[in-house]
């Protein structure tokens, strides 16, 4: 079971180095994608990550609610991303371009959390989801059968109740 945002938080605010990592990694993903989608080149994309993650280090005794953690980060990496941008651009509002990359950065985020919630789901759903819906390759469900060790009629009703359960994740 992966650990919570909110347990991550409290062990980082005790000054745990593996938590901080831990919670990096768990949102690397999400800072990148934010920041690539705002900044043309990969370079600013780093930087804008550097910036936010100070951010993140310096703010997170301020953060009051472990769910908005994705959102607050969202929130900074599109300012940070903006500033890094006004620096090397002056003919452009901030209005002007945060309404531009709302939709872009919408995105990121609705997959990210959909990645996240997938990767929350018991172990045996998180197969089954992972193989119908993003492998490559798109087994069969008799290669699902084999790979999962289930029965070919077991699939469809599995699937339901997995999604369902995805479903429920998604809403929270």
């Amino acid at each position: 079971m992966p650990t919570s945002d909110r347990d991550l938080i409290e062990s980082c605010l005790r000054g745990e180095q593996s938590a901080w990592t831990e919670l990096i990694s768990r949102y690397e993903r999400l800072i990148y994608s934010v920041a690539r989608k705002l900044c043309p080149q990969p370079d600013d994309c780093a930087d804008v990550f550097q910036r936010v993650c100070l951010d993140l280090y310096q703010n997170l005794k301020q953060l009051r609610d472990a769910r908005t953690l994705p959102a607050w980060l969202i929130t900074v990496t599109r300012r940070r991303s903006y500033a890094f941008i006004r620096g090397k651009r002056d003919d452009i509002s901030i209005e002007d371009y945060l309404a531009e990359s709302d939709p872009q950065v919408e995105t990121v985020e609705a997959e990210f959390l959909l990645e996240r919630a997938v990767s929350e789901l018991p172990g045996r759903c998180e197969s089954l989801i992972r193989l119908l819906y993003f492998d490559t390759a798109e087994p069969t469900y008799a290669e699902v059968s084999q790979r999962l060790g289930i029965p070919v009629a077991s699939i469809g009703p599995t699937r339901a109740r997995c999604l369902e359960k995805l479903r429920k994740m998604l809403e929270r």
